[in-house]
């Protein structure tokens, strides 16, 4: 599984172009008849050394010019 999850999805075959938990769990599905809830499956990718990345979240009235001054 973790040579899965490191080189990624090919959107042709797995449908995706990024893993999230409920596309890696479809996944195992297909693959091995697995069924495994999506808090079981990020458990074990948290002990698998995984974590969540997600975008930092910007303000909507932010000014870049400021930004850069500052």
């Amino acid at each position: 599984m973790e040579e899965i999850i490191d080189t990624g999805p090919t959107p042709a075959i797995h449908g995706v172009v990024r893993w999230r938990i409920i596309d890696l769990g479809q996944w195992l599905w297909d693959e091995f008849n697995i069924s495994i809830s999506k808090q079981a499956l990020g458990h074990e990718l948290r002990t698998m050394g995984y974590r969540k990345l997600s975008a930092r979240p910007r303000h909507h009235a932010q000014d870049l010019a400021n930004i850069a001054i500052f």
